[in-house]
């Protein structure tokens, strides 16, 4: 095995942790029980319990492809027991896409997100960070779900802009 073989999950780590991007502004550090590299479909696949950390938003999952191309993640899929921290904000959900070029989130498959005592559910939530909005759509045939706990107007379960109001 030559040395640029050995070095290459590296410098793919590197790439992913230090690249500017919109979803993936800061570092990004990813651990995980194992690490695959596909060279050929430009992929890193993260096995054994995954932890993605990018400034506060924090992801766990069982599984993360990382897609990259041109030096840059393209988009990134979260499969199994995932859980999501973002400040206050809590998620959980089957699968979950973390979309570059779209600027976008989706939660798919018993998608939850929580804040505050306030709680909304669907099969999949959809959080367009360029157009600031969020869409939750039921499973087919069922009702989206929403839990007001107080009526303080602070308390938001979309996700912070960093826009004053």
């Amino acid at each position: 095995m030559t040395i640029q073989r050995m070095l290459l999950p590296i410098i793919v780590m590197l790439m992913i942790g230090f690249m500017p991007a919109r979803l993936w502004a800061g570092v990004v550090q990813i651990e995980s029980g194992k690490m695959t590299v596909y060279h050929k479909t430009s992929q890193v696949i993260f096995t054994e319990q995954v932890h993605l950390v990018r400034d506060d938003f924090e992801l766990d999952c069982d599984r993360l492809v990382v897609y990259y191309k041109d030096k840059g993640i393209d988009r990134a899929e979260a499969f199994g027991n995932i859980r999501l921290h973002h400040g206050k904000a809590r998620g959980t959900a089957d699968k979950a896409v973390l979309n570059q070029a779209k600027n976008s989130l989706m939660l798919i498959g018993n998608a939850v997100l929580e804040q505050d005592g306030n709680r909304v559910e669907g099969e999949k939530i959809t959080h367009d960070m360029t157009r600031d909005k969020t869409v939750v759509l039921p499973s087919k045939g069922g009702r989206t779900h929403m839990t007001i706990e107080s009526g303080d107007s602070s308390s938001n379960l979309l996700p912070d802009t960093g826009k004053q109001p």
